[in-house]
């Protein structure tokens, strides 16, 4: 079965009027690449990659799969999707196979494996082996542009969808407006909800220690991205000193990042994001590993991509979502959701 054609379409995005924001910056949205694999049976796989900030990144983007990596996909074999995925690896090594360019592989990865599910009329876990049929999931909805109001309407409207589990958005300039926040969700969600917290790399280590230490007394459920991405150091020392779990990598880009934080012992909780991990394939490989050192796996993002590779994974904690729209095919029951059953990455 070979791939006999790959589209790529960029659209683009103005942006939201109100952008969400955490402690780092702000997310207005600049649109999204899409990425379409089409085998010689006619069957077509579906793959997207979206943006959260870069302006121009769209068109920039589309460029690199265009140029760079369809060459490498039309012709190729539809069961060796693992061997693309090392080509594109090494075709992009020269200017980096990190960054943007890491966003393009991930959407070619995803409508290939989303291609080959189709073709066979199966859900990708399927092909991968499954090992669970439903999994936990949170409502990121805690943003910092919400008012007290606003974040306890939206954490109650997540626990009346069925939710058991919220993260919060931390970060402000002083511990007390952190504590603050994090008591005005606990007064709307209850006791019995558990909440997360993340600081998007906004702190320095020493304050990180000083906030774990306070939240572990609070009873929330990690200790998300408190410094930068890239400081494994200073994760190491958060670690080892916290009782509260650390997690991180949602900016690592590749298995070797993710490879490099597992044997230091700089985190507790590892939370991959499709788009910067390199697709569905990597994700996969990244979730095997951890679990080699008993560390569980969180996905940053959600979605049908992330739960057919957390049905694959024992060691699966929680999928990242938001509230629920109307007419999604996805449903929260008693905290959990149950994974895709349709071919490829859809839900049936």
């Amino acid at each position: 079965m070979r791939i006999t054609e790959l589209t790529i379409e960029a659209r683009r995005s103005k942006g939201a009027a109100r952008p969400i924001r955490d402690a780092l910056q702000s997310l207005p949205g600049s649109g999204s690449v899409h990425v379409t694999a089409r085998s010689e049976d006619g069957v077509e796989g579906h793959g997207s990659s979206g943006f959260g900030r870069i302006a121009g990144a769209p068109d920039a983007l589309a460029a690199v799969v265009e140029h760079e990596l369809k060459p490498l996909v039309v012709g190729s074999d539809l069961t060796m999707i693992r061997a693309t995925h090392e080509r594109m690896l090494r075709e992009t090594e020269y200017h980096g196979s990190g960054g943007l360019t890491t966003f393009g592989i991930a959407a070619v990865d995803t409508a290939l494996w989303d291609c080959y599910g189709r073709t066979m009329d199966v859900p990708c876990w399927h092909l991968w082996g499954g090992v669970r049929s439903d999994a936990p999931a949170y409502a990121m909805v805690g943003w910092l542009n919400y008012d007290d109001r606003e974040v306890q309407e939206i954490c109650a409207k997540a626990v009346s969808q069925g939710f058991r589990a919220v993260k919060v958005k931390v970060g402000y300039a002083t511990l007390a407006e952190d504590i603050h926040r994090i008591e005005a969700v606990r007064s709307a969600v209850g006791s019995d909800t558990t909440i997360m917290v993340d600081a998007n790399q906004s702190l320095s280590t020493a304050e990180a220690l000083v906030r774990g230490r306070a939240f572990e007394d609070m009873g929330l459920f990690w200790w998300e991205e408190p410094i930068p991405a890239d400081d494994i150091d200073g994760y190491a020392e958060l670690a080892d000193a916290l009782d509260i779990p650390v997690a991180t990598g949602e900016n690592l880009y590749s298995r070797h990042d993710f490879a490099r934080f597992l044997r230091r012992g700089a985190v507790d909780i590892i939370q991959p994001d499709l788009r910067r991990a390199g697709g569905p394939t990597m994700l996969l490989q990244i979730g095997l590993m951890a679990d080699c050192f008993r560390i569980p796996y969180a996905s940053h993002g959600g979605g049908p991509v992330q739960l057919n590779v957390m049905a694959c994974l024992g060691n699966a904690i929680y999928l990242e979502t938001g509230l629920i729209p109307d007419g999604s095919p996805m449903r929260i029951e008693d905290g959990k959701v149950s994974v895709p059953d349709g071919p490829g990455f859809s839900w049936g």
